[in-house]
């Protein structure tokens, strides 16, 4: 039988390790290893037109923390969703002064604004990548990646956010650090694309409702693994997340995708903009105007290329890198119409070697230019 003294015990020492790490100025970072994890990811969902944001992965990445240690609000991580009933009959405003007219802003602060700051974010990326402000943007990209990671963890949407109402005090730090942190290499997502969001806030709230329900999943999960160990061991953790790692996996996938949206969002809102020295790449290729084809892509030692001229002209082929240097040349000359192919074997003009990343393809005549990106693994 389980000794209650021993999970008495076991309780106290939590809340004295909890203690203690806030002293120690570490509390705030508990999930940074999720939050990196979330704003790399949402890079391989975006759409082929933002090819240009793998520049900027471990950035993006690195700086996904930030918000745990700058001077804003900690209202600004989280919402207790569950305080609003409003919320759970579909009569929850989603609008700023909605909120504000039935609520007031100091009940909202207290019960968290993630889904506003989120709101907010998107529109400062907005208008930073429409003025060509594009060293902000990925502050404020990677910013929005915390928050969005924030919203889709669902211990940051509810009043019993650490437990601490049902007798599971320090859940929070188990589940979304310790039982996940040493898993988070194990972990990989299917394939998917950002999508354009008509109304962010909305698609926001529309996450939300569909996160919630974890909490209870995670408290009852917690319920169990603490009857079977008296510690919180590999047992105890191995518990959990054969419990709720399927949900967790999946929490962190949407988590991804959405971001990946919200970003496209911002920069289709922009105007679509590329940064200075950028070649753009056709997002859409339309079939039976031009099309390329390239396989496998991403590559590892070589990649085979296909195109067709739809008339007789004089054509440059080329390997450039996202900044549009060249890296070597594969073609030119005169092609008369019909199907051509190719191969690039990952090597610069001078016979050298390339480092993984993405490169372009770029078919340029004197009436077009096609761009095909290329992602090479090694």
């Amino acid at each position: 039988m389980f000794d209650y003294g021993e999970k008495f015990l076991k309780k106290y020492t939590t809340i004295l390790l909890v203690t203690l790490l806030m002293f120690t100025n570490i509390y705030g970072r508990w999930g940074w290893g999720s939050h990196r994890f979330i704003n790399d990811a949402a890079v391989n969902h975006l759409p082929e037109s933002m090819f240009f944001f793998e520049d900027h992965r471990d950035y993006l990445s690195v700086h996904a923390v930030d918000p745990d240690s700058d001077p804003d609000p900690g209202y600004y991580h989280y919402i207790d969703i569950d305080y609003y009933p409003e919320f759970f009959a579909g009569t929850l405003p989603h609008t700023w002064q909605g909120m504000i007219d039935l609520y007031g802003q100091d009940t909202m602060e207290d019960m968290g604004l993630v889904p506003w700051v989120i709101e907010w974010w998107l529109d400062d990326m907005t208008t930073l990548m429409a003025d060509g402000n594009w060293n902000d943007v990925w502050q404020v990209a990677a910013e929005l990646g915390h928050y969005v990671g924030d919203s889709h963890q669902a211990l940051h949407l509810a009043l019993n956010y650490n437990g601490q109402l049902s007798g599971n005090y320090g859940i929070h730090s188990r589940y979304e650090t310790q039982m996940m942190n040493p898993r988070l290499d194990q972990i990989s997502f299917p394939d998917s694309i950002a999508n354009y969001w008509e109304s962010p806030i909305d698609s926001v709230f529309d996450y939300i409702e569909d996160i919630f329900p974890l909490v209870d999943l995670i408290m009852a999960a917690d319920d169990r693994a603490d009857l079977a160990t008296s510690s919180y061991n590999d047992t105890y953790y191995s518990m959990m997340w054969d419990d709720l790692g399927d949900t967790t996996i999946w929490s962190l996938s949407r988590a991804s995708v959405d971001l990946a949206s919200i970003w496209y969002t911002a920069w289709v809102n922009a105007g679509s903009p590329f940064p200075p020295g950028v070649v753009g790449v056709d997002d859409v290729q339309v079939p039976g105007q031009f099309q390329i084809d390239a396989f496998p892509n991403p590559f590892n030692a070589q990649v085979s290329l296909r195109f067709q001229m739809e008339e007789d002209t004089h054509a440059s082929l080329t390997i450039c890198d996202t900044q549009g240097r060249l890296v070597t040349p594969l073609a030119q000359g005169d092609f008369g119409r019909g199907e051509y192919s190719l191969t690039w074997n990952g090597t610069t003009q001078n016979g050298n070697d390339v480092s993984s990343g993405v490169y372009l393809f770029v078919l340029e005549t004197p009436a077009q230019r096609h761009v095909k990106k290329l992602t090479l693994l090694k």
